[in-house]
């Protein structure tokens, strides 16, 4: 977790309930620019002429939201995202939670939370940590495509995981350019 790093000294025991307070606000803060991040990045959308599942920059918001938020907090930004969509904001793709997308929201608030705990210090944690991310993305999301169209597991692969892996390969390297932007930035606020 990026932001817990950005502290650097350990507050005396007469601070440490404010000191807390602070950081779990500044962290729920994070958490709530994050679920609307993601849910201004489902904008930028393609279709592939043979899938129903559109390719977005979702996936770029919920794996860095496990980088920079940590584990906990990077699932509540996501938890957000898809409770304020439940609610009505129209950022959905396909408009639905129960729909043949549905898993991968569930996948979403899943994710940062693997990414947080499996990242720690080093290209390779990194590196690891994203794929499990986007594999935990692609289980539940395949896993609710084939219950609601009816495909078997061929099908399912075909439609809902093998168009975006090339997509998520780049949204994943992306990110690895980009973590030291992060955590200067993230470290000044």
């Amino acid at each position: 977790m990026i932001i817990s790093k950005a502290q650097h000294r350990i507050p005396a025991r007469s601070e440490s309930n404010g000191f807390i307070h602070t950081l779990i606000l500044k962290l729920a803060l994070y958490s709530l620019i994050f679920a609307f991040f993601t849910g201004v990045s489902s904008k930028i959308r393609f279709f592939l002429p043979f899938t129903p599942v559109p390719i977005t920059g979702q996936v770029f918001m919920v794996l860095l939201s496990g980088i920079i938020l940590g584990p906990e907090f990077g699932s509540l930004s996501q938890m957000l995202y898809v409770f304020l969509g439940i609610s009505g904001i129209p950022w959905f793709t396909l408009g639905s939670l129960f729909g043949p997308t549905g898993g991968y929201l569930i996948g979403f608030v899943v994710a940062p939370y693997i990414v947080g705990i499996i990242n720690k210090k080093g290209i390779f944690n990194l590196v690891v940590a994203l794929i499990a991310g986007v594999s935990v993305i692609y289980l539940f999301g395949a896993l609710q495509f084939s219950l609601i169209m009816g495909t078997g597991f061929i099908k399912t692969i075909k439609l809902a995981v093998l168009p975006f892996i090339p997509f998520d390969i780049l949204k994943s390297q992306l990110i690895i350019l980009t973590v030291p932007l992060y955590k200067t930035i993230v470290k000044q606020v």
